[in-house]
């Protein structure tokens, strides 16, 4: 697209730090301040998390980190692998898998 083209304007308000930080942005990309904006509106990527989903991976990582713990040392303690503990990490891992998945 050639500047001819392009004949409609679009300002925002940034403080001083902003507009300090996009210049720096810019400069590294070895793009005009307008130019790199522009990219970044049309080609950037905005990630959006949604924490309560994190929140219970965390909390589902940090279940099945402390019951491999209790396991490790029933295992070192009695030299057996129960199946009860099998399942139980297949049901824990399969619903990280779900959490992971729904977010796509």
């Amino acid at each position: 697209m050639d500047n001819q083209n392009r004949n409609k304007k679009i300002s925002f308000r940034v403080t001083g730090e902003e507009k300090i930080f996009i210049e720096e942005k810019a400069k590294l990309c070895s793009l005009s301040t307008g130019e790199y904006l522009r990219r970044s509106a049309i080609h950037g990527i905005i990630v959006k998390y949604d924490s309560d989903k994190i929140v219970q991976l965390q909390k589902s990582l940090s279940g099945i980190q402390r019951n491999i713990n209790q396991m490790a040392r029933r295992v070192n303690a009695t030299s057996r692998m129960y199946d009860d503990d099998f399942e139980y990490l297949k049901k824990v891992l399969e619903e990280i898998w779900d959490i992971l998945r729904s977010n796509q």
